[in-house]
Order: C-alpha cells, then sequence, then structure tokens
C-alpha cells in the first residue's frame, strides 16, 4: 500500500508540475510526456497490485478494481503509447541537453 501511494504521488505531481509550467506559458512538451508515461505505467502497476491485494473478489464487478483493470492498459496506448513518448522524451534530451546540463538543472 505504501508504494502505491507513493507511485500516486508522485505521479500526481510530475502532472501538477508540467501543467505548472504550461500556465506559465512555457513548454511542457518533455514534462507532459514524462507525466504520460510515468502515470499511466504506475496506473497499470497500481491496478496490478490492487488485483493481488484483493485476490479472485478483484476480478468480480462488486469492487471497482474489476474496472481498473481494463482501464489501465488503455492509459498506455491512449494519446500515444508509451514507447513513442520513450522516443519523445529521448530525443527532448538529445537535443537540448547534449552538453550535460539537464544533469545540473535538474540536480542529478
Amino acid at each position: 500500500l505504501a508504494n502505491m501511494a507513493t507511485n500516486i504521488q508522485a505521479a500526481h505531481l510530475m502532472v501538477l508540475h508540467a501543467a505548472e509550467r504550461k500556465d506559465r506559458g512555457e513548454r511542457a512538451d518533455m514534462e507532459a510526456g514524462m507525466a504520460k508515461l510515468f502515470a499511466s505505467e504506475m496506473c497499470m502497476q497500481v491496478t496490478i497490485d490492487a488485483m493481488r491485494i484483493h485476490g479472485g473478489y478483484g476480478y468480480t464487478q462488486d469492487l471497482n478494481v474489476e474496472r481498473h483493470f481494463r482501464d489501465a492498459p488503455l492509459m498506455m496506448i491512449g494519446e500515444g503509447t508509451n514507447e513513442i513518448q520513450r522516443i519523445l522524451i529521448a530525443r527532448h534530451l538529445l537535443k537540448d541537453y547534449s552538453t550535460g546540463d539537464f544533469l545540473y538543472e535538474s540536480g542529478l
């Protein structure tokens, strides 16, 4: 549960960060792509974890877990597959940060 909650919060914060950049009139292509990639993969992982927690009962329509289990894979396809998001993010990184400046700007 702790990992599930942490990943959900991290995804939420990534989305907020991209939205704040956009609201300030800045480009947020890479941040939005990263948020979409991470959030959709965490959606799938958290849903799988929820199914494991609930066992066979998670497959019944008595719980929302069943619906999320059906919907989660679509998050990795809609608005550009995760593979495409990875390519776009990598291109952006290679183009804008080929000198290594990204490491210093991001605090890595």
